[in-house]
């Protein structure tokens, strides 16, 4: 089929798929491969700078139509808008770019303004952040809307919760850790001290209460043992007993340690099993429940609770604000001058862009204002 016999309706359909494919792969351009923000970023860059191609070609549009048809003087105004427009859109374009790198690496003075002066900023934003938003009646008021209470209760009254926490427990293996612990705490002799302690302690009753466990003893034996028999034996058992025990306290490798000592590692190794980690889990588990269960209802501690926060963070922030300060300041200043530029481009460049599009419009209606103007006159 010839050219001249395609039908109108399928070159129009044509042209529109065309037409379209161009918009779509201009503004999509290096679009594929990037983070939102980036995508975001490239894709205002691109309707940028396509507006100021587009009044490119109008503008080279009417002044070939001008030369050829003279008399239509609308074609005047529309040039003027165009090239009024692309002088507003390179003109920002230029301060735009000039924030963020040299326009076409071209070494003009004052530009790549963010990597030149990345110190300066970085000492400007940390003061600017603690002289507005780090002074006392600030932080004060923010501070006392914080309700910790609030949203731990609201936390731990979600459903999820109680699962969430016993599997903290859980995955916390106290057993083991207990166990671990047990077993260095015996292998290092720490127990030895303990046990000397113990049985000092013993030592000094028995001294000090001898009658006591005299008394104890004799009630023992039946009534008809005569009273001095009695007396004699309680006597040599209190003595036999003291004497015992002075022995266990004064000597680490007595039997009596030695036996304690194994007790301790068999109670170690069965700490480091199925039955006591269920044991401990619920334990503390049951615990937990029962503080939660407290913690929900009394509000007079939640209150405690809340106060003595709201002093905390009052108190941290003010004796600390200066170092928020130099936090930022150091950050900033420890980032390499591309990637901080970077990163703010990242954030406002977007509305930046914006910018450039509001110079362009905003230029081609001088221009129109002004070439309108110079016809009256």
């Amino acid at each position: 089929m010839a050219d001249d016999q395609i039908p109108r309706t399928t070159l129009y359909e044509i042209n529109k798929r065309s037409v379209q494919g161009f918009v779509l792969s201009f503004f999509n351009k290096n679009i594929k491969n990037m983070n939102v923000r980036e995508k975001q970023l490239q894709f205002h860059k691109n309707l940028a700078t396509g507006l100021l191609v587009l009044m490119f070609v109008i503008y080279i549009s009417m002044v070939f139509l001008q030369k050829k048809y003279p008399e239509m003087s609308f074609i005047g105004y529309v040039k003027a808008f165009s090239e009024a427009a692309m002088v507003g859109a390179l003109a920002d374009w230029f301060a735009v770019t000039a924030l963020f790198q040299k326009p076409m690496g071209l070494p003009i003075p004052h530009t790549n303004l963010i990597e030149e002066r990345k110190v300066d900023i970085g000492n400007n934003l940390g003061g600017f952040i603690v002289e507005n938003f780090l002074k006392p009646k600030q932080i004060r008021s923010h501070i006392e809307n914080i309700k910790v209470s609030k949203y731990m209760v609201e936390w731990l009254s979600k459903e999820t919760t109680p699962e969430k926490i016993e599997n903290i427990i859980k995955r916390m293996s106290l057993n083991v850790r207990a166990s671990q612990m047990l077993v260095e705490f015996l292998d290092k002799g720490k127990h030895q001290k303990l046990f000397s302690q113990l049985f000092e302690k013993i030592e000094v009753y028995i001294s000090e209460n001898q009658n006591v466990v005299r008394r104890e003893i004799d009630n023992r034996f039946p009534p008809l043992i005569p009273s001095f028999i009695r007396e004699a034996i309680s006597e040599k058992v209190v003595d036999g007993l003291q004497e015992f025990v002075m022995k266990i306290t004064r000597d680490e490798a007595h039997s009596v340690r030695r036996e304690m000592t194994a007790q301790l590692y068999d109670f170690a190794e069965k700490l480091n099993s199925s039955e006591w980690e269920n044991k401990i889990s619920k334990l503390l588990q049951d615990n937990v429940n029962k503080q939660i269960s407290e913690f929900k209802t009394n509000e007079e501690f939640q209150k405690k609770l809340d106060v003595w926060f709201q002093k905390t963070a009052y108190r941290f922030a003010l004796r600390n604000k200066t170092k928020i300060g130099d936090f930022i300041s150091n950050t900033v200043k420890n980032w390499e001058g591309k990637e901080l530029s970077q990163k703010l481009e990242m954030e406002v460049g977007k509305d930046l862009q914006f910018i450039r599009i509001n110079g362009t419009l905003v230029g081609g209606m001088v221009g129109l204002v002004i070439y309108a103007l110079t016809q009256l006159l």
